[in-house]
Formats: C-alpha cells, sequence, structure tokens
C-alpha cells in the first residue's frame, strides 16, 4: 500500500467525527445477537474520548494496559452504550497501544487503542486495493481520525460516502470512471486535518482495453443512443474553456447517465487553440483536455460525438465565398491532429466534421464548398488508420437546415468504407416560439405552443406551427437519407428562451409548452431515424453536480425518448 501519515494532537475514536467532548451517537448497522463497535480507537494524549457500542446485554470491557483507564457502561437506548476512555500522559510522547477485550454474555469483541501525541489521521485499509478496476468502479478506504478529516480526490473520481457511523471505523467509499486513455492514470486521495495531520493514498488505474476494430454500422450505432444532449457554451468557447458556462467537471458528466441520456455532443473550439499558426498546430494541452472530456463521456458509458464548433467562424462562415485553399488546408491538418489524439477510443466515439455551415441560399457555391471541407475531414480521418479507419463520421446539411439539407443538391462524401456516415440537421422551428426575444413589427413573441396550451384570447398563442409540422420536417429527413441507409442526428434543439417570468404569462402553460415541444421533436426525430441531441447550455442542468434545475425541460424531453422508436 502506498500511503503514509503525519500527527499532531487532540483525541477521537477511529473513523468516529465528533469532537472529544460529543457523546452523541448514530444508529450503527444491522446487527444480531452480537457486539457493535468500532475496531480501532485513537487518544490524543490524555484528552477523554467516549466510545459508543450495540450490545445484547451491558458490557464488560478490561485491559492489560495500566496506562488505559476505562469508565463503566453507561446505557443510552435500543442496547447502545457507552463507555469512557482516557489514557495517562506518555511520558515518552512515543506512540503506543493497547487492546480492550469487551463480553457480553456469550459475545465477545476487541478494541485496538492507539493513543497518539497530537492529531493524527491514518489509514487503515483500502478496500478492494488501490489497484483500481480499468472498467471503473468504486473503492473503499478505511481511516482513522482524531478529527474529522476534510478530503480532496483526483477530478476523476467522486465522493460517495464520507465519513463513518459512531458505532464502525470511518470509511471514504469513491467512485471512478473507465480509464480510456492510452496510458495508466494515478491520482492522490488526501485526507488532512491539518498542514501537519494528513494520510495520502496513491490510487493507480490501468486503461481499459478498447476494441481493435469499429464493428457496428452508422445505423446500428444510431440504434443504441436513446437520447443525447450538447456540453453547450463550453468547449467550444473560443479561447477558453467555460467562458459561457463552466469548466466540465466529471460529476457533472457521471450524473447525465442517471437522467436519461447515453450520448453527449461535445461542441469543441480548435482554431482558438493554435500554438503555431505557421504549421497549423493545435496546443498539445488542449488535446490533452479534449480528450480528458471524451474519456468523462465514454468512462461513464455514453456515446461522444465531438466536431469542429463556429470558434469565431473561421471555417462556417467562409462556405458562402466558395471553397479557399487555406481553410481547407486547416481543415485538414485540425482533424488529422484531432483523430490522431483520439484515434484510441473505439466506437463509442464519432466525429462531426462542421456545425452549422453556412452556404448562399441563391447559388450553390456555398454548399459546394461545404461538401469540399467534408471531404477533406473525411479523407484526413480515414488516412490515421487503426479506429479512425472505419469511425462513424458525421456531415452537415447546408446550414443544418433540413429544407436546404434535402432539395437535392447536397449530397454526402466519397467514403472508403461503407455505411460509416451519419448526416445533421438542427431544429429550432418555429423561431418565434424558440428564439424570438422581443416583440417585432411583422409579428410577436409566441408564449404556447401545441392546442391544449393555449390560452383563450391571447396574442401568445403559436397557431402557424403544430406536431405535424415537426412531422413533416423530420420525414424529410427520413425520405433523403435515411430510407437510402444513411442515420441522422438532429444535432441542436431547444426551446432557447425562456419566459415563465413574464408578467401576465401562464406560467403553466407556458413551461407545459416547452415540454410538449421538447416531447413531440424527440418522438419524431426517432421515428424518423435522427439520434436528438437535446441543446443545454447550463440553464437545464447544474454543471456542478448534474442536478435538474428546470424539470419540464428535461421531463420532454425524456416523454420523446420513450415514444420515439427508430425505423431500423
Amino acid at each position: 500500500m502506498k500511503f503514509k501519515h503525519l500527527i499532531l494532537g487532540c483525541m477521537l475514536a477511529l473513523g468516529f467525527s465528533a469532537c472529544s467532548d460529543n457523546d452523541e451517537y448514530e444508529p450503527g448497522p444491522v446487527w444480531g445477537d452480537g457486539i457493535t463497535v468500532k475496531s480501532e480507537v485513537a487518544l490524543d494524549g490524555a484528552t477523554a474520548q467516549t466510545l459508543n457500542m450495540k450490545a445484547p446485554s451491558s458490557p464488560t470491557l478490561a485491559t492489560e494496559a495500566e496506562w488505559l483507564h476505562i469508565g463503566s457502561p453507561e446505557a443510552k437506548e435500543a442496547g447502545i452504550y457507552s463507555v469512557s476512555l482516557q489514557g495517562d500522559i506518555n511520558p515518552t510522547g512515543e506512540t503506543r497501544s493497547a487492546t480492550i477485550a469487551i463480553s457480553a454474555g456469550q459475545h465477545k469483541a476487541t478494541v485496538n487503542v492507539t493513543q497518539f501525541a497530537g492529531k493524527a489521521v491514518i489509514i487503515s485499509a483500502i478496500e478492494p486495493s488501490e489497484t483500481l478496476r480499468p472498467e471503473g468502479g468504486s473503492v473503499t478506504i478505511k481511516y482513522a481520525a482524531t478529527e474529522n478529516p476534510s478530503v480532496s480526490v483526483p477530478d476523476w473520481m467522486r465522493v460517495a460516502t464520507d465519513g463513518g457511523r459512531a458505532l464502525t471505523d470511518g470509511t471514504l467509499v469513491l467512485e471512478y470512471s473507465a480509464n480510456t486513455g492510452k496510458e495508466a492514470r494515478s491520482g492522490e486521495v488526501v485526507l488532512t486535518i491539518n498542514a501537519t495531520a494528513n494520510a495520502t493514498v496513491t490510487l493507480t488505474q490501468e486503461p481499459k482495453p478498447m476494441s481493435a476494430e469499429i464493428g457496428s454500422t452508422a445505423k446500428e450505432l444510431a440504434a443504441k443512443m436513446y437520447a443525447g444532449i450538447n456540453i453547450g457554451n463550453t468547449m467550444e468557447c473560443p479561447g477558453k474553456e467555460g467562458d459561457w458556462s463552466m469548466p466540465v467537471n466529471e460529476a457533472y458528466v457521471a450524473a447525465l447517465p442517471g437522467l436519461g441520456f447515453n450520448a453527449v455532443r461535445i461542441p469543441c473550439a480548435w482554431d482558438s487553440h493554435v500554438s503555431d499558426e505557421a504549421n497549423n498546430t493545435i496546443d498539445p494541452a488542449w488535446l490533452d483536455r479534449v480528450d480528458e472530456v471524451v474519456g468523462y463521456v465514454i468512462g461513464n458509458g455514453m456515446y461522444a460525438i465531438l466536431n469542429i464548433h463556429w470558434d469565431g467562424g473561421w471555417l462556417e462562415n467562409s462556405c458562402p465565398d466558395g471553397w479557399n485553399e487555406a481553410i481547407d488546408k486547416k481543415q485538414h491538418d485540425y482533424w488529422t491532429q484531432i483523430a490522431e489524439k483520439l484515434n484510441h477510443y473505439d466506437e463509442h466515439l464519432l466525429f462531426a466534421a462542421m456545425n452549422e455551415p453556412n452556404s448562399n441560399e441563391n447559388n450553390n457555391v456555398g454548399v459546394d464548398a461545404i461538401m469540399r471541407y467534408q471531404q477533406t475531414m473525411l479523407d484526413a480521418v480515414r488516412a490515421t488508420g487503426d479506429n479512425n479507419a472505419s469511425r462513424v463520421l458525421v456531415m452537415q446539411m447546408p446550414n443544418t437546415n433540413i429544407d436546404q439539407g434535402t432539395n437535392g443538391y447536397y449530397h454526402m462524401p466519397a467514403d472508403v468504407v461503407d455505411d460509416r456516415l451519419m448526416v445533421e440537421a438542427h431544429f429550432y422551428d418555429p423561431y418565434q416560439f424558440n428564439m424570438m426575444e422581443t416583440d417585432a413589427n411583422w409579428g410577436k413573441v409566441f408564449w404556447y405552443w401545441g392546442a391544449d396550451n393555449f390560452v383563450d384570447g391571447s396574442d401568445r398563442n403559436c397557431f402557424n406551427h403544430s406536431e405535424e409540422s415537426v412531422r413533416q420536417q423530420m420525414q424529410k429527413i427520413k425520405t433523403a437519407f435515411v430510407d437510402k441507409g444513411i442515420p441522422a442526428i438532429i444535432g441542436e434543439y431547444c426551446v432557447c428562451v425562456d419566459r415563465s417570468n413574464a408578467a401576465s404569462i401562464d406560467k403553466a402553460k407556458h413551461q407545459a409548452s416547452h415540454r410538449l415541444w421538447n416531447r413531440v421533436v424527440t418522438r419524431e426525430a426517432k421515428n424518423a431515424g435522427c439520434v436528438p441531441f437535446f441543446w443545454e447550455t447550463g440553464g437545464d442542468i447544474n454543471r456542478r453536480d448534474g442536478s435538474v434545475i428546470r424539470s419540464y425541460q428535461l421531463d420532454g424531453v425524456m416523454d420523446g425518448a420513450a415514444e420515439g422508436s427508430y425505423p431500423f
């Protein structure tokens, strides 16, 4: 075991989180006819300490140590007994130990007592081992401390249980994800009382073996994705992660499966993280960080889609002007580096070539540029070989607009492997309900969507868009792509503006409108063969711990995910 401990002065029972003058107790674990008591006690000098136990009758305690004094058992309730322990001043100042024998009728137990010269925190056991399972799991650290210690853990672990009952030894249960990286990783768990009293445990984890090949086709992979979510306004912030929200942490990612999601889209900036512009070199530290976040997602059992996002518009805003050699080289160089860095992931990782590539609706110059840039991305990724030779890749419709992508002109790039492409659209219709923030001279903001949610006499009802409107748009994707063997994703969708606090609004009807819209879009997307990825930026889910903020939004997504069924 790799751990150390240092000591300084006060006394407490091992794993007992109360101060020395606190004789309160908590119920112990389920017990039969025996004695329930902690196995270790730490004394800090000559300060009195209380030992609690559960026994079928009044216990007898004895020790051969002359320096250790045991008080008379005091009955509490429900078979709980409290005993005072106190040691003489240790003339040598060195640590010494003794054993207390406890009996209650035919039942026996022993408690080891250690007297320290000062404050102390020590590790008594690591179960099952300080070597963690590559596929993820939990580890229990049993400890003793003269005060309740603070705990720090690596960011790829989280504290599931901290502390111990008054009748049992202190425990720290940590949960950790699979190691999806190429190398073993290690981290320190530190239990601290003060600057000189701490215990450190070094835990190591080998990488999880990844599949030697990526076997699922795009349709097979899409069928495995139940419901998706975006980590929006985070990794795609130009220059600094989380400038528009907060950086990603694993506690947030680890909470997503419990909310019903098993796929995550990671919008990501790259052009603003270049360390050598002359050679289009991405900062290695940024590649490491993206690798880490992808690992959070896949390590928690979900699928990840990683893209090149807006990032100042260097790529997508240039498309209407036609193909550009310098832009194309960036697309090639960036995707080569991204693909090489992340090649170790199995089919749980998908790459998306662009985000919302702009096009000129008056001619096809922009669409031609988009298709050439997507071919460049595909060729660059495939050239890196190994898992990337057959990894599923996602291509974006012009403007990720359903009508522009299904009018017959736009087409997918040529691939060297069959059935490994998906197509992407975004969906924010109708604008007046989803995104419009203030009234205009041509129309008002809509508050209510769906006939059952309309408010009589209100000019805020959305009469010109319905469930059938959603179905018709999704079916266009099915006809143009899904029926031809190319599954799709709705990479972004949400009601972006929440007006719940607007004056004179019917809040219940408005929130019911959100829920219904999310439900219908999610359902109709899946029915048409499109994997739904809800756009979320921290307003619906707490980015610190993954707790729910606006349940009516997520409830709608999950309603639709349960009702929808892929046609493959």
